[in-house]
């Protein structure tokens, strides 16, 4: 495909909305080494495991406020001020967190920089997928998984560095640095162009080209560029004649829009019921009950956040190239089978105080775990953010994919309060849930899932069958301005 280049404009734009996909998976992971620190443990007055459960879950409570809130304000004020608006809340967050004197303290800041990543990942994903050509929509959204792995990486690194400082106040260094990426995308975002899908929505035709060209043309394609936007505004128009303005309500009404939601939805409920929260969050528990002291737990879980970044830049090289549903049943079959691989060892061999270990069996339950992430990351974490921005309607998106964000944390949510409890009460029996969980998720993926890889964000609309499509030759616009609009196919071989 002529010019296709790797490292295009949209993708560049995309791996610096990265950085929210970064303070994602950078406050996900700096829980995990602080609740292996004695010093912190010992601040907050030993937390049992309910109020272990609510610090780390709160975050996902933040996270659903922040998504039920984007909707709303990407659709009103644009996409680049709804994702700024949520990276002002992490930065006071992340202050709230480093200074926190007690629990309560702590929470809050949790709260409010759950909110930001909600807010931030509810509008990101959008973002990308509109500005992005279809050949590597998938690789541009993708990449949010990638920055997800890295700020995983250096949270768990961070915890690493942590433990061997001295200092009874060492936990507050990972807490303050989650203001960095917060502030750095906050004030950046305004200064990238905004997405030419929607200026279209609120009619801005001319600043929709201008924003269109200053993402694609590269002085050879104009014909292309013309073509494209062309199509792209006439099925907006479209979208409008058939449906008019649409509400959260019309999410719901239809079975085309619910059967849109089902798709973009379970893809992040199997994420969560993948068990990857529950891995993320509790591994130091896990590797506490191999016996495992705090330098060991801290070094493990940051070799573990090795895995990920590896795994996710692998994933960038045929997240395009191969169709959604294989690599979806693939990802959940394969999680089963390493869940049933830790359950049986878990069992087999425990790990009892004062009683001798298998040195085998824990490294071999350690592999399964890196096995887990690597699956995740290469393969079903990426899906979570290519699949819900694109089967929604330009009009509808930003509103579902805030649903969507909406649903995973709340999933999320009652799986980081509840697994510490669990594991405490049965320990390696609560793995069977996950074997249970992804086995069924391969399953809806397998019968109930609709493949979209090659197809543009106007043509995935006809597999739902509720918006008529744009394809002819030439069409009137609504400003009477007439443009010549040839077949889409001339898009990928202009690309």
């Amino acid at each position: 495909m002529k010019n296709q280049k790797l490292l295009s404009k949209p993708f560049l734009t995309s791996l610096f909305l990265g950085i929210g996909g970064f303070l994602y998976g950078y406050d996900s992971g700096i829980i995990t080494p602080s609740l292996a620190l004695k010093s912190f443990l010992s601040h907050f007055g030993h937390p049992n495991a309910a109020t272990q459960g609510a610090i780390v879950s709160v975050y996902q409570a933040g996270a659903w406020l922040g998504s039920a809130s984007v909707g709303y304000s990407s659709d009103r004020f644009g996409r680049r001020k709804a994702i700024s608006f949520g990276c002002i809340w992490g930065a006071i967050g992340a202050a709230l967190m480093a200074g926190a004197a007690h629990v309560a303290m702590l929470i809050v800041g949790r709260l409010l920089v759950g909110f930001a990543v909600g807010t931030i990942t509810g509008v990101a994903p959008v973002f990308g997928a509109e500005i992005a050509k279809t050949h590597e929509r998938a690789k541009i959204t993708a990449a949010n998984q990638m920055m997800v792995a890295w700020g995983f990486f250096v949270a768990l690194w961070t915890g690493v560095g942590e433990g061997r400082w001295n200092n009874p106040n060492q936990w507050r260094l990972g807490f303050a640095i989650q203001g960095i990426p917060a502030l750095l995308l906050g004030i950046g975002v305004l200064f990238i162009g905004e997405s030419p899908r929607w200026l279209c929505l609120k009619g801005r035709y001319e600043e929709a080209k201008k924003a269109f060209d200053n993402y694609h043309y590269d002085g050879s394609n104009e014909e292309w560029c013309n073509t494209e936007f062309g199509t792209i505004q006439i099925n907006i128009e479209e979208e409008f004649k058939a449906q008019g303005r649409l509400t959260w309500k019309d999410l719901f009404k239809t079975p085309s829009f619910r059967k849109r939601l089902f798709v973009g939805s379970f893809v992040w409920a199997a994420a969560m019921l993948s068990g990857i929260s529950f891995v993320q969050y509790y591994q130091t528990a896990i590797y506490a009950t191999l016996q495992f002291g705090q330098d060991q737990q801290l070094l493990v879980s940051g070799l573990y956040g090795s895995v990920a970044p590896v795994a996710c830049l692998l994933s960038l090289f045929f997240v395009d190239k191969i169709g959604r549903k294989k690599i979806l049943i693939a990802s959940s079959s394969l999680l089963s089978l390493c869940y049933m691989i830790i359950t049986i060892i878990a069992a087999v061999y425990p790990a009892k105080p004062g009683m001798p270990t298998n040195a085998a069996a824990q490294r071999g339950l350690i592999a399964c775990i890196f096995a887990v992430s690597a699956n995740y990351s290469a393969l079903l974490g990426p899906m979570t953010w290519i699949i819900p921005p694109e089967v929604f309607t330009t009009e509808l998106r930003a509103k579902a994919n805030a649903l969507v964000q909406v649903i995973h944390y709340s999933i999320s949510l009652v799986i980081t309060q509840c697994s510490p409890i669990a594991l405490a009460a049965v320990g390696w029996k609560y793995y069977i849930l996950f074997i249970l969980t992804n086995a069924l998720c391969a399953l809806v993926f397998a019968f109930a899932y609709p493949e979209t890889k090659g197809k543009s964000l106007e043509e995935i609309d006809e597999i739902f069958g509720d918006v008529k499509i744009f394809h002819g030759n030439s069409t009137k616009l609504t400003n009477d301005e007439e443009i010549a609009v040839d077949t889409l196919e001339i898009r990928d071989k202009q690309a």
